[in-house]
């Protein structure tokens, strides 16, 4: 399978510092076993503690991978191995924020392994997963986070939630307990399809209809700084980290 990775992340327009961490592993730096792994980890804690969860986590997921620990894994197992890995995180971020300075921080994690045609993931907070087939794009995580609770009970729209004050409330992080609920999922892969990964700070500033027409305009060296650019035209209020994967050309 040809594979196009990229990834870029940038601090916004109003933050001071930038919390979010991302991870792209394609080509040659594949770890043993895997196509091509993406991670994207938004920090949260204040006082530079959220980047310190959201590296943590990056870094923990990175060293699995490449020690090779997911090599035997079989395909009926690997949605559960990395269940169980991004609770081995949890538990390793928690341990580390119970220091003074570091009490509270957490980070989303949304974790994207492809392997035999498949991508696989494992997700935790309100970053995001999407897939663009043809001219459709559908996010495959659910967020957890107050706002998204509020449309699946149909007290707010999609559009409400996506510029609603609270929307920055999330119910389900890494490190913030010592255990995580983690979902996963599987889904085949087809040529020209492309898996896009974000921190919130991407999808709170422009619509996916605005995402839509940036993907559909953009090569994939470009794709990335492109959408960066567009959440910094609406604003840049957040960080804003973008990760993709583009199968075949």
């Amino acid at each position: 399978m040809e594979l196009h990775i990229h990834g870029e992340t940038e601090t916004g327009r109003v933050r001071d510092h930038n919390e979010d961490s991302i991870l792209r592993l394609g080509g040659e730096q594949s770890p043993p076993g895997i196509d091509a792994l993406l991670v994207i980890a938004d920090g949260m804690g204040g006082h530079a503690a959220g980047e310190v969860a959201s590296k943590l986590t990056v870094d923990h997921i990175k060293e699995q991978f490449t020690s090779g620990a997911f090599l035997a894994t079989a395909a009926d197992k690997f949605e559960e191995a990395l269940g169980t890995l991004l609770q081995n995180v949890n538990l390793w971020v928690y341990t580390a924020g119970q220091d003074t300075d570091k009490r509270g921080m957490g980070t989303t994690c949304t974790l994207v392994a492809i392997k035999d045609s498949h991508f696989y993931y494992a997700h935790v907070g309100d970053s995001r997963a999407y897939l663009l087939r043809g001219r459709k794009l559908e996010q495959v995580t659910d967020d957890h986070s107050w706002v998204e609770e509020m449309v699946r009970a149909g007290s707010l729209s999609k559009e409400e939630a996506r510029t609603h004050p609270n929307r920055n409330v999330i119910t389900r992080a890494i490190g913030l307990d010592v255990s995580v609920s983690v979902d996963t999922g599987c889904c085949a892969l087809r040529d020209g399809d492309l898996v896009m990964l974000c921190s919130d700070g991407l999808n709170s500033m422009i619509s996916d209809e605005e995402i839509l027409n940036v993907l559909e305009v953009s090569s994939h060296e470009t794709v990335c700084t492109d959408l960066i650019t567009a959440a910094n035209q609406a604003g840049g209020h957040d960080n804003t980290s973008v990760v993709v994967a583009c199968v075949g050309d």
